[in-house]
């Protein structure tokens, strides 16, 4: 397996390179030093399969994990409903890009293609039944193969507090629910908000459900890269949070395809 201390120095020279010689390229830094060390461990946990073969990162916003996996030298392929990046980037980048509506479209592959796959905070904002892409899902990728799979944590301790204080654990109700109009695709509304969040019960019921093995389910420790300024004082409370798993912000399930 590859570490994760290995996975993110990968990462962290995607940064460096998109920072230098890719100015061009976006990249959130903010979101990054958020989010470096969970990417690491999703790294870790794909190298799990024996072979080491195709990715597929589904929901792969600016490419930063497909360019950290093909550092470390897998075939990377990224797909996305949004275009982050223009396709031109994409092709500069030297990874293959589709896009398409996972939740409406099949995949444009042939059985048993993939060794690992990504969703990277992207089943919270289905809007349908995750079974039709986990069918697609399972199709094309190999017998032993891992997916990844991570998600909003609803038992995470900042939600507590906003149930105290009287607001949602979800989105902003009125904004997002009440106000907000669905963006139409193949005839079908589809909304860009959390339609649900998570309990490792949840994830085990959609592995179960749809074929797959569990490895093993998780909460994540909310480790950022860099803390400064007023981001200092989130530590204590960070520290704090972690202690208690069921309070951590994110969970993480990684999963295989049966052999037989």
């Amino acid at each position: 397996m590859i570490k994760r201390s290995r996975a993110v120095e990968a990462l962290k020279w995607v940064l460096n390179d998109r920072l230098t010689k890719n100015s061009d390229l976006f990249i959130d830094k903010d979101y990054f030093n958020g989010s470096a060390d969970r990417w690491g461990l999703v790294i870790s946990e794909l190298s799990r399969s024996k072979e080491k073969g195709r990715i597929l990162d589904i929901g792969a916003y600016d490419g930063i994990v497909c360019c950290a996996l093909k550092k470390l030298g897998y075939s990377v392929v990224a797909i996305d409903w949004h275009a982050h990046l223009d396709t031109s980037a994409w092709d500069r980048l030297g990874i293959e890009w589709h896009g398409l509506n996972i939740e409406a479209d099949p995949l444009p592959f042939p059985n048993n293609e993939f060794s690992g796959v990504y969703l990277g905070q992207i089943l919270e904002h289905f809007t349908y039944s995750p079974h039709k892409p986990f069918n697609e899902i399972f199709r094309v990728m190999k017998p032993g193969g891992i997916i990844v799979v991570d998600v909003p944590n609803i038992g995470e301790l900042h939600n507590y507090y906003r149930l105290i204080r009287g607001k949602n654990v979800l989105y902003d109700y009125k904004k997002h629910y009440i106000d907000d109009e669905p963006i139409f695709y193949k005839g079908l509304p589809y909304f860009n908000r959390h339609n649900h969040e998570f309990t490792p019960t949840d994830l085990k019921a959609l592995a179960d459900t749809c074929g797959f093995e569990v490895v093993n389910i998780s909460y994540i420790r909310s480790k950022r890269l860099v803390k400064k300024g007023w981001r200092l004082l989130e530590v204590p409370f960070t520290a704090l949070r972690d202690v208690v798993p069921l309070f951590r912000k994110t969970l993480m399930m990684t999963a295989m395809k049966p052999y037989v």
